[in-house]
C-alpha cells in the first residue's frame, strides 16, 4: 500500500505540471468525460491539414498524381493513430482520477466509522462502570446530596440572621451620626465664630502695624525737615554777619582815610541796616528751631499713640488666636472621638456584609454540589433501569466492528485497484502528457515567431 501511494504521487507530478501548462484540469469531470469531442475536433483539424497538404502537390502537375493519391492515405492513418493515442491517454487519466476519488471517499468513510465506534465504546464503558458501582454510587451521591442540602439550609439561616444584624447595625449607625451631629454643632459654631474674631484681630493688627510704620516715618521726616530749616537759618546768620563785617571794615577804612561826611553817614546807615539783618537772622534761627522741634514732638506723640494702640491690638489678637485655637482643638477632639465610634460601628456593618457574601458563595457552592449529586443519582438510576440500552450498545459495537472490517477491506481493494490501474495506464498517460506538452510548445513557438514577424 505505501509503495502504491508513492508511485501514485510520482505519476501525478508530471500530470500536475501538464495541467498548469496545457490547461487540462485533472479535477474537471467535463474535460475528462468528453474525450470523443476532443478527438473529433483533432480529427477535423488533421483532415483540414491533410487537405492543405494534398493541395500543394496537385498544383505541381500531373506527373505526381500517383504519389498524391498514396500520401493523403498514409497521413490520414497517422493522424487517426495519434488521435487514438491521445484519446486513450485522456481516458486513462480520467479512470485514474475516478479510482483515486473512490479510494479517498472510502478512506473518509473508514475514519468516520472509527470515530463513531470509539464514541459508542466510550458510552458503553461509562455505562458498564456505573452499573458495576451502582450501589456505592447511590450511597455516596445520596450522602453528598443530603450534606449539600444541609449546608444550603444552614446558609439560608445564616443569611437571615446576618441580614437582620446588618440592618440593625445600619440603623444604629444612622442614629449615632445624627446624635453626633446634633451634639457637635454648637462646638463647630463656636469654633467658627472665634476663628472669625481671630481673623478680624489679625487684620486690625496688620493695619495698626502699617500705621506705626507710617508714624515712625513721619518722625524721621519731621526731624530731617527741622535740621534742614535750622541749617538754612544759621547760614542766613552767617551771611548777615559776613556782610556786617565787610560794611564795618569799609566804614573804618573811610574814617581813617578822612572820607566825606555824607559818605560816612551813608556807610554808617548801612552798618545799622546789616546789624538789623543779623539780629533778625538770629531771631529766625530761634523761631525755626522752636517750630521744627514742635513738629518733631507732634510726630513723636503720634508715634507713641500708635505704638500704644499696637500693643493693645497685639494683645487682643493673641487672645483671639489663642481662644480660636482652643475652640478648634476642642472641636477636633470631639469630632475625632465621634468619628472613631462611627468607624467602629461601621466596621461591624462591613463585617456582616462580608459574612453575607461568604455565605452566599457557600450556598451557591452547596447548590452546585447538590445538583451534581442529583444528576449523578439520576444518571446511575437511569442506567441501572435500562440494561437493554447497554445490550443495544454492545450489539451496535459488534455491528460497527463488522462494518469497520468490511470498510477496511473495501479500502484495501480500492487501493489495490488504483495501484494496478496506475501501473497499467502509465505509458498511455505519459504519452498523452508528452504529446500535449509538445503541442503547447509548438503553439508557443508559433506565437513568438508571429509576434516577432509582426
Amino acid at each position: 500500500m505505501p509503495e502504491s501511494r508513492d508511485s501514485d504521487m510520482d505519476e501525478l507530478a508530471p500530470i500536475a505540471s501538464f495541467e498548469q501548462v496545457g490547461g487540462v484540469d485533472a479535477d474537471g469531470a467535463e474535460q475528462a468525460g468528453e474525450p470523443e469531442a476532443s478527438a473529433a475536433g483533432a480529427t477535423q483539424a488533421a483532415q483540414a491539414e491533410g487537405a492543405d497538404a494534398s493541395g500543394e502537390p496537385a498544383a505541381e502537375g500531373a506527373r505526381g498524381q500517383q504519389d498524391e493519391k498514396s500520401e493523403p492515405g498514409e497521413q490520414g492513418e497517422g493522424v487517426a493513430a495519434a488521435l487514438s493515442s491521445l484519446k486513450e491517454g485522456l481516458d486513462a487519466i480520467g479512470a485514474v482520477r475516478d479510482a483515486a476519488k473512490r479510494h479517498a471517499g472510502a478512506r473518509s468513510q473508514l475514519k468516520e466509522l472509527k470515530r463513531e465506534l470509539e464514541k459508542t465504546q466510550e458510552v458503553l464503558d461509562h455505562r458498564v462502570e456505573i452499573e458495576a458501582s451502582f450501589d456505592q454510587i447511590v450511597r455516596d451521591e445520596t450522602a453528598n446530596a443530603e450534606s449539600a442540602r444541609a449546608e444550603i439550609a444552614q446558609a439560608e439561616a445564616d443569611t437571615a440572621r446576618l441580614g437582620a444584624e446588618r440592618d440593625a447595625l445600619e440603623e444604629q449607625l444612622k442614629a449615632m451620626r445624627e446624635a453626633h451631629e446634633t451634639a457637635i454643632r454648637p462646638y463647630r459654631d463656636l469654633m467658627e465664630s472665634t476663628r472669625g474674631r481671630s481673623d478680624d484681630a489679625a487684620k486690625s493688627l496688620a493695619e495698626i502695624r502699617r500705621a506705626v510704620k507710617s508714624a515712625d516715618q513721619q518722625v524721621a521726616d519731621a526731624a530731617k525737615r527741622r535740621e534742614q530749616r535750622i541749617a538754612d537759618a544759621n547760614r542766613s546768620v552767617d551771611n548777615a554777619q559776613e556782610r556786617l563785617r565787610r560794611v564795618e571794615g569799609e566804614l573804618a577804612s573811610m574814617q581813617s582815610s578822612g572820607g566825606s561826611p555824607a559818605a560816612l553817614s551813608k556807610m554808617q546807615a548801612e552798618v545799622v541796616t546789616e546789624r538789623a539783618h543779623r539780629d533778625a537772622a538770629r531771631s529766625n534761627v530761634a523761631r525755626v528751631t522752636a517750630e521744627g522741634q514742635q513738629l518733631v514732638d507732634n510726630a513723636q506723640t503720634h508715634l507713641w499713640t500708635q505704638k500704644q494702640s499696637l500693643e493693645t491690638i497685639e494683645r487682643q489678637a493673641e487672645e483671639a488666636k489663642r481662644e480660636a485655637d482652643e475652640r478648634r482643638e476642642e472641636y477636633e477632639r470631639l469630632y475625632n472621638a465621634n468619628l472613631a465610634e462611627e468607624k467602629a460601628l461601621e466596621e461591624q456593618v462591613n463585617q456582616r456584609k462580608k459574612s453575607l457574601e461568604e455565605t452566599a458563595r457557600a450556598k451557591a457552592d452547596a447548590e452546585e454540589r447538590a445538583g451534581a449529586a442529583e444528576a449523578a443519582l439520576e444518571e446511575a438510576r437511569e442506567i441501572h433501569a435500562t440494561p437493554e440500552v447497554t445490550e443495544q450498545l454492545r450489539h451496535g459495537i459488534q455491528e460497527g466492528e463488522s462494518a469497520l472490517a468490511r470498510q477496511q477491506s473495501e479500502v484495501d481493494s480500492l487501493a489495490d485497484t488504483e495501484r494496478r490501474l496506475r501501473e497499467s495506464t502509465r505509458s498511455k498517460r505519459f504519452l498523452f502528457i508528452g504529446v500535449a506538452v509538445a503541442i503547447v510548445v509548438i503553439v508557443v513557438l508559433l506565437v513568438v515567431l508571429l509576434t516577432r514577424g509582426a
